[in-house]
């Protein structure tokens, strides 16, 4: 996600189109893979009856709508020669928020 934002910033297209096969083939699937098992994990450890598991669904609900999005750019990025892409760095911060907070409600549990 961080690879991409960057990218977007400053775009090379070949370099474009590798980053869009990398994430096509590694970065969605492995995002199915742990949405699969995380939920086995929480059916298994029954702790969805937890305030703080609801709480981080939904922010890993909005970091891959956030991959949605990214992703969605960089295709664009590829296909056409437009310069409207420059809002891709401004979801980085976005993203990094969302991640420490998802470790820390892993953490913590409140």
């Amino acid at each position: 996600m961080v690879a991409v934002a960057l990218a977007l910033r400053k775009p090379v297209t070949s370099y474009l189109k590798q980053l869009k096969a990398y994430d096509r083939v590694v970065t969605s699937p492995a995002m199915v893979f742990a949405w699969t098992f995380g939920i086995l994990l929480g059916v298994q450890g029954g702790r969805f009856t937890e305030p703080w598991l609801g709480i981080k669904i939904i922010l890993v609900l909005v970091l891959s709508g956030l991959h949605g999005v990214l992703a969605g750019k960089l295709r664009r990025a590829t296909t056409t020669e437009d310069d409207s892409e420059a809002s891709a760095p401004l979801l980085l911060p976005i993203g990094l928020v969302l991640v420490i907070l998802i470790v820390l409600l892993v953490i913590f549990k409140p």
